[in-house]
């Protein structure tokens, strides 16, 4: 299954999930916390929620409801624009797929990340990957590092879909795709499947499993967009051997 996402698209499928309903504060001794939880039901805090439950304060009251609730611990600032409810408050855990997903945008969780949330590969992955549009960059964060590797548009919008539970949402590469975003990236000439099992030590076997997204309609969509030799070599060897 391939998934084809403008942009914009991209940029705003995260924030579903994430809106809540208008609230005004009542004083500044009122509780942020409790007004943001009497609201949403998520530790994630992209500045657009904050905007919405702050929406009667000023720019400049925001900014300092904001720094004093750092001073506390009742947040966290990931970046500018991002927040992690502190972790005494914290009510419903994180991803850090979400955190990725709403710290650079346009971009999707992608590479070694997917790959091993696939059980693909065995290593454990301590960085949180992901694919963008914009430049290649890498961010250490409170929470940990987070790793954007550009992506030239062409192979870009598609082949990620959106996962959503209870308390997280985020966009992330099909096993598929995942793979054929490290091949890119990483500029591998892989001819046959054994090469990807050799150098990756990749579970092809679990690989297949994922029938709604490995399949040979899949790969033959992947052909019709990767014309490059190195990459028709290695779709064809995984296509002959489903």
């Amino acid at each position: 299954m391939t998934l084809l996402m403008t942009k914009k698209q991209c940029c705003s499928i995260i924030l579903r999930g994430y809106k809540c309903h208008k609230v005004t504060l009542i004083g500044e001794n009122m509780n942020l916390m409790k007004k943001i939880y009497s609201q949403i039901k998520t530790d994630v805090l992209p500045i657009e929620v904050i905007n919405s439950v702050l929406e009667n304060k000023t720019e400049y009251a925001r900014k300092g409801i904001l720094k004093r609730a750092c001073q506390k611990g009742e947040l966290i600032r990931i970046k500018n624009g991002l927040y992690l409810i502190g972790e005494e408050d914290r009510r419903y855990g994180f991803s850090m797929y979400t955190l990725a997903n709403f710290m650079l945008r346009p971009s999707y969780v992608s590479l070694e990340s997917a790959l091993s949330h696939y059980g693909l590969i065995p290593e454990g992955v301590y960085t949180t990957t992901s694919v963008t549009t914009k430049k290649s960059l890498e961010y250490q964060s409170p929470v940990g590092m987070f790793s954007f590797t550009h992506l030239k548009q062409d192979f870009f919008n598609f082949g990620f879909y959106h996962v959503k539970n209870d308390h997280s949402s985020f966009l992330i590469a099909t096993p598929l795709k995942a793979i054929m975003d490290y091949i890119v990236v990483m500029n591998k000439k892989y001819e046959a499947v054994e090469n990807l099992e050799e150098d990756l030590r990749f579970d092809w076997e679990e690989f297949v499993g994922f029938k709604e997204f490995v399949n040979r309609t899949s790969i033959d969509q992947m052909l019709e967009i990767y014309k490059g030799l190195r990459f028709q070599k290695i779709l064809k060897a995984m296509r002959k051997r489903l």
